[in-house]
């Protein structure tokens, strides 16, 4: 039977050759098609984080003086809101951010500079989001308040500079400062990166997390959006405590639903 069937599929194809080749064509761009719909819909529908998912919160509030003519809600947060809430520590844990681009210095191991992804937080962010460590460990709260020189780096840039070998306490130059690392991560890389409401939420991951504090102190450009309403003034411009602008990202975790009821009258 099947024998025939090709017999008949190949005489159909002699005398209606175009024809053929157009349905084949018109099959397989229609499989294509779908077959990339269900991928795109797979990436773009992942809960990055399942187990802690319904624990995480992304808080937003108006910082504008005129509520009356207010533009939408930023949805991130000026350094002063942040800072505050960060210390009030009203959640179980809670983590401020903001992207940053640093120069890597050469050295032995890396022979020529290099422009490295980064992330300027707080110590919450590494229990809060569950990241993996295959060396050391995030660094602590006293780290933050301490404007500590710590960093945690990625595998594939321990992999680069140490040769996949335990780096922890050993020292990385970034935009002329010296690091001291305390931790290696491990397979870190949430698709989409939903912690960042303002970067390339599909794009490379962070290579190397600093203190939020530190990054303050030695003055280190954050990278994203801005979102000012008035003129900054001061020598950070529009980086400073008191600047009329929003460019950090804040999220908490509340562990049942009488928390999140009381952080929302807080707010």
């Amino acid at each position: 039977m099947f024998t025939y069937y090709f017999k008949l599929a190949l005489s159909s194809l002699k005398h209606h050759c175009a024809l053929t080749v157009l349905m084949v064509l018109t099959l397989a761009l229609g499989i294509g098609a779908a077959m990339t719909t269900l991928t795109v819909y797979h990436v773009l529908s992942g809960n990055p984080i399942p187990e802690k998912s319904t624990q995480l919160f992304h808080p937003q509030l108006n910082p504008y003086p005129n509520t009356d003519t207010a533009p939408e809600l930023p949805r991130q947060m000026s350094r002063f809101d942040a800072e505050a809430l960060l210390r009030e520590a009203r959640g179980a844990r809670q983590a401020l951010m903001s992207a940053g681009t640093l120069v890597l210095q050469p050295t032995a191991a890396n022979r020529r500079a290099e422009s490295l992804n980064a992330r300027y937080t707080s110590a919450d962010f590494f229990p809060m989001f569950a990241t993996p460590f295959v060396h050391g460990q995030g660094w602590t709260a006293a780290d933050d308040a301490a404007h500590a020189r710590v960093a945690v780096i990625s595998q594939t840039l321990n992999d680069t500079l140490f040769a996949g070998q335990n780096s922890v306490g050993q020292t990385l130059q970034l935009d002329g400062h010296s690091f001291r690392i305390v931790g290696v991560l491990g397979d870190f890389n949430p698709r989409p990166r939903f912690y960042d409401m303002s970067g390339n939420r599909f794009g490379r991951g962070e290579a190397v997390f600093l203190p939020y504090s530190t990054s303050r102190e030695l003055q280190l450009e954050p990278v994203g959006s801005l979102a000012c309403w008035g003129q900054a003034s001061g020598e950070e411009g529009a980086y400073g405590l008191n600047a009329p602008c929003a460019w950090l990202q804040y999220w908490v975790e509340l562990n049942s639903p009488e928390a999140v009821a009381d952080y929302r009258q807080h707010l």
